[in-house]
C-alpha cells in the first residue's frame, strides 16, 4: 500500500472507569442487543416452544448467593466439572453404582477449564467469569483433598 492510502489507526478507550477509579466522563454502556434487532436464534440446548416438560422444582438460590449463568458456556463448564468430580470419585457412577477414581482424567478436565479461563479472559460476562473461577477453585481444592496422601 502507498502511504497516501494508509488510514491512521484510531484507538478508543471504552473502559468504564479512569485510572483513578472514577466513572469516565461520557461513558455509556453498550447494549448487547438493539431493541429493533431480532432475538438470538435458538441453540440446540434451548427447548423448542411447546408444552413444558414436567420436572422437579428447582430450589431457589439463597439471597445473596451467586447464581449460575444460563447458556451454552455454563453448560460446557458444568460438563467438564462433572467429569472431573466423577473422576475424583466424588460422584457415583449410575451404571455400576460405584465411585471409580481416575485422578489423571480429573487433572485433565481441571487443566482444560484453566485453559478455557485464560482464553476467554475479557470476553465473558461477569457472571460467566465468576462461575468459571468458582468452579475451578472448588475443583482444585477437591483434587488436592482426594490426591493427598493419608495422614500417618
Amino acid at each position: 500500500m502507498d502511504e497516501e492510502e494508509e488510514k491512521p489507526i484510531r484507538v478508543v478507550d471504552r473502559r468504564m472507569f479512569t485510572p483513578a477509579g472514577e466513572l469516565r466522563e461520557g461513558f455509556e454502556p453498550q447494549e448487547e442487543f438493539a431493541a429493533d434487532s431480532a432475538p438470538p436464534p435458538l441453540s440446540p440446548t434451548t427447548p423448542a416452544p411447546g408444552p413444558p416438560l414436567e420436572s422437579a422444582p428447582r430450589p431457589e438460590a439463597e439471597e445473596g448467593a451467586p447464581r449460575e449463568p444460563a447458556g451454552d458456556f455454563a453448560s460446557i463448564v458444568r460438563s467438564l466439572a462433572t467429569t472431573a468430580y466423577a473422576s475424583l470419585g466424588l460422584l457415583t457412577d449410575p451404571a455400576t453404582e460405584g465411585r471409580p477414581r481416575d485422578p489423571a482424567v480429573a487433572r485433565q478436565m481441571i487443566d482444560w477449564l484453566g485453559v478455557l479461563e485464560q482464553k476467554t479472559r475479557g470476553n465473558l460476562t461477569f457472571e460467566e467469569s465468576d462461575f468459571l473461577s468458582r468452579v475451578l477453585y472448588e475443583l482444585r481444592l477437591a483434587y488436592v483433598e482426594v490426591t493427598r496422601p493419608p495422614a500417618k
